[in-house]
């Protein structure tokens, strides 16, 4: 018998080859995720907007910009990152003051350092080096593959928008042709616009300035780093269905294992990530493999239970030939489209 079995199982060397091709995807794709930036302003998409021009009408009007040095150290839980920036101020009618300027999304600025010569004060301009912490509002919905918005706004302290507006000027923005972004990349895109920012309970208006980039992990990273192992896991534990009907003991076993490990590395995989009010791509991931994992557990404890003595009759060891001939293809391939599935409807082709 055993030298039969392979040639009445070919398929079962296809399955091993195809296993071992699968685990040897990481070490045959490279990522460029940690490649240097190396854009420079040529390459770089400015989405700005100016006010109106009755909006306009105002004693005083700045022009301000920001240059990006660095970016990183994003923390999902809190929503804060590290940043490094020149902060550039411009007067745009005279006697205006560019200086009284403050930072809304600020969590922990450690350093402002003027850089504005005698010069620059006499023209009505100012520059700053800012080094700190800001925060934004994440959205993880697509977790792992998720990108994200870094803002930088400002207003000023004590001038109204009636006294005071902020001109968001790409002429004094960019991105630094190598800029350094800590453990994502960072796309040639940079926001600037100005809104008024109503505060209701004084009964007043400021111009704020917002600026905004782009960052996001790569689709190899991601996946790789994310959701190659849940595939790994889920596709040893549908191996089962190569064992008979009759080995239903051992195929609770290798599912009951598959459903532990599972649960166990989604834990891990949303570690990283605070308990938000809806699901990520990662749970919905999840959640889809422990239900054909649960699936595949079902049918093993059926076969298992009909292997009792009062079912041990002809007519149910057929029945059990069914469900195993079955399920063996059904569930490994459903599981497979359901995948696909669940990636067109959330990402489009």
């Amino acid at each position: 018998m055993s030298s039969a079995a392979p040639q009445e199982r070919p398929w079962v060397l296809f399955v091993i080859v195809f296993m071992l091709l699968v685990a040897l995807t990481p070490l045959l794709l490279s990522s460029q995720n940690n490649a240097p930036t190396t854009f420079g302003s040529n390459k770089i998409e400015y989405d700005f907007t100016e006010p109106s021009s009755d909006d306009l009408n105002v004693p005083e009007i700045v022009r301000v910009g920001v240059y990006i040095l660095s970016v990183g150290n994003l923390d999902t839980k809190t929503g804060t990152y590290v940043i490094d920036f020149f902060l550039n101020l411009k007067c745009e009618t005279v006697g205006c003051d560019p200086n009284d300027f403050d930072i809304m999304n600020a969590a922990d600025i450690r350093k402002i350092d003027p850089q504005t010569t005698e010069e620059d004060e006499a023209a009505g301009e100012a520059y700053y080096r800012v080094r700190g912490n800001l925060q934004t509002n994440l959205n993880l919905r697509e977790f792992p593959f998720d990108e994200h918005i870094l803002a930088i706004e400002l207003e000023d302290k004590n001038k109204t928008r009636d006294q005071y507006i902020f001109i968001a000027d790409p002429k004094l923005s960019g991105i630094d042709s190598e800029v350094y972004v800590a453990g994502w990349s960072l796309e040639p895109y940079i926001l600037g616009q100005e809104k008024a920012h109503n505060y209701l309970i004084y009964g007043e208006s400021y111009s704020r300035v917002k600026f905004a980039i782009k960052i996001n992990h790569s689709w190899s990273s991601s996946f790789m780093k994310g959701l190659f192992a849940a595939i790994v896991i889920v596709g040893a534990g549908m191996l089962s269905f190569l064992l008979k009907e009759n080995e239903a003991r051992d195929r609770i076993t290798l599912s009951s294992s598959t459903l532990a490990s599972a649960i166990f590395y989604h834990m891990t995989l949303t570690a990283s990530v605070p308990p938000v009010g809806y699901l990520t791509y990662a749970d919905r991931f999840m959640i889809l493999n422990y239900i054909f994992i649960a699936t595949q557990l079902i049918v093993a404890i059926t076969l298992f239970l009909m292997q009792r003595p009062e079912y041990d009759t002809p007519e149910q060891k057929k029945v059990a030939k069914q469900i195993h001939t079955t399920t063996r293809w059904m569930i490994p391939l459903g599981w497979i489209l359901a995948l696909i599935t669940l990636h067109l409807t959330t990402f489009g082709i």
